[in-house]
């Protein structure tokens, strides 16, 4: 009997465990007929079409399976882009489908590092005809009364403003956007009245000076003291002849020197002046052929133009006294380049990221002025309260630190990073008495020398001619 009933009990305890098993096989089943059903609605109703770009773009280690899985976060994204004129950042081709960009690049590579998998479903934001269907603002709207578990995100070029913050939730900028000015640029020669003393600063013009009168009154002295019969003159005239004689050296007779010591003192100097010369000489064309580039400002900010789709009309008319009636509107490089050059508009407003491009191809007759307004930046939104932000920021921050970010600049943006604005050439730099303060301890050491060299004959010669008693 009691056999019987540890039997019993073990088939129910097998039933159990076979139904608790069914229950959870269904449940499975169901969850990945749901994830089928949710794909096939994303794909159906925004009539989005199969191409994996992120897999183009990392290439086979995108499909890598990763280990953690969240049940609450989605194994899918609808991902809305803009089309922008700007095709670096997001390209939309002519059939309306997202090929790639820096901005797409960067958030398949922060989806790359996430410790679950998502497969994201981009949707271009186009009308019927394939052009932009609106603002960024606009944009941004098909996320705006999402619940907060959507699986939804815009990720693109969007910047983050503190009108937008309250109704979306914005991971930290992938890249910055302060707002700059470009405009024409005028060619300047910079030549003055006083150019020709801008080869070396006025602290190595006075030594140049002090150094001349040292060397005249030296050579005044060392001749006086052999009685060179040039130098026997009234005080007045010695003073001018101490001024004077040192480039008067440039064209002396060897007749008028009778002191050995003063020719020794006399070809160093010349041979010191030839030096600087030939310094000044180089340095004085550089600064002659000097050509700097400066921004030429408009006087007004009626005719100004800004990019197509973003907020910075608003920042015009609010910060520079500007009506807004003849804004601009721009969609490309080649419209700003059109723009500028038909004098339609003075000056475009636009963020960073946009003025690099333009300067990467028209750097020589554009320039930029500012920043202007700083701003925070480019960054992906997500529903308000959306769970996935966290896990993007964190993964944003990865991507931005590592050097993924600057070969994607480089493949994208196609020029140097940082340095995407245009060149201007610097101003020469004026050469200071440390450039020269070798060769001045040296003339002046030297000048020392033939002084006391020169006394010391002079001395001598006097000793030996000096005639004694005879004594008786």
């Amino acid at each position: 009997m009691e056999h019987k009933k540890h039997i019993v009990s073990l088939v129910k305890l097998v039933c159990m465990l076979c139904a608790v098993d069914f229950v959870t096989s269904s449940r499975v089943t169901t969850l990945q007929d749901m994830s089928s059903l949710k794909r096939l609605s994303f794909q159906e109703e925004y009539h989005v079409g199969g191409v994996d770009v992120c897999a183009d773009i990392i290439g086979p280690e995108w499909k890598i399976t990763k280990q953690e899985k969240v049940d609450y976060l989605c194994p899918e994204l609808l991902v809305w882009v803009p089309k922008t004129g700007f095709t670096e950042l997001v390209k939309v081709n002519q059939k309306s489908q997202l090929e790639g960009g820096f901005s797409i690049a960067i958030f398949c590579y922060v989806l790359h590092v996430l410790p679950f998998n998502i497969q994201p479903i981009f949707k271009p934001f186009v009308n019927a005809k394939g052009e932009s269907n609106g603002t960024y603002d606009d944009l941004l709207k098909q996320i705006r009364n999402q619940p907060s578990e959507s699986c939804q995100a815009v990720v693109g070029d969007v910047t983050v403003r503190a009108s937008r913050t309250p109704f979306y939730d914005f991971t930290i900028p992938y890249q910055g956007a302060e707002l700059y000015m470009l405009v024409r640029a005028t060619h300047e020669w910079n030549q003055t009245l006083w150019t020709f003393l801008k080869p070396f600063t006025w602290r190595l013009w006075i030594v140049i000076v002090g150094a001349g009168i040292y060397i005249g009154f030296a050579v005044a002295f060392l001749e006086y003291r052999v009685g060179n019969p040039k130098f026997k003159v009234p005080v007045h005239q010695k003073v001018v002849m101490i001024i004077w004689f040192p480039i008067s050296t440039f064209f002396f007779y060897e007749g008028k020197i009778l002191n050995k010591n003063s020719k020794v003192v006399l070809i160093t100097w010349l041979s010191m002046i030839f030096i600087i010369v030939q310094i000044f000489t180089a340095t004085l064309s550089s600064w002659l052929t000097i050509d700097q580039l400066r921004p030429k400002l408009p006087s007004s900010f009626e005719n100004v133009g800004y990019q197509y789709g973003g907020y910075v009309d608003n920042y015009i008319t609010q910060n520079y006294n500007c009506s807004g009636k003849h804004l601009m509107a721009l969609k490309s490089i080649e419209e700003y380049k059109n723009a500028l050059s038909n004098g339609s508009i003075s000056a475009i407003f636009d963020e960073l990221p946009y003025i690099d491009l333009f300067l990467a191809k028209y750097s020589s007759d554009y320039m930029k002025v500012g920043p202007l307004n700083q701003q925070s930046g480019h960054a992906f939104a997500f529903p308000h309260d959306s769970p996935l932000v966290n896990y993007f920021t964190r993964a944003v921050v990865n991507v931005t630190e590592s050097e993924i970010m600057m070969k994607m600049k480089e493949k994208y943006f196609r020029f140097d990073v940082p340095n995407g604005s245009q060149s201007n050439q610097a101003l020469p730099q004026s050469l200071d008495i440390h450039s020269f303060i070798g060769l001045f301890i040296f003339t002046g050491i030297l000048t020392i020398v033939a002084i006391i060299l020169s006394e010391s004959s002079i001395m001598s010669t006097s000793t030996k001619n000096k005639i004694l008693p005879i004594s008786t």
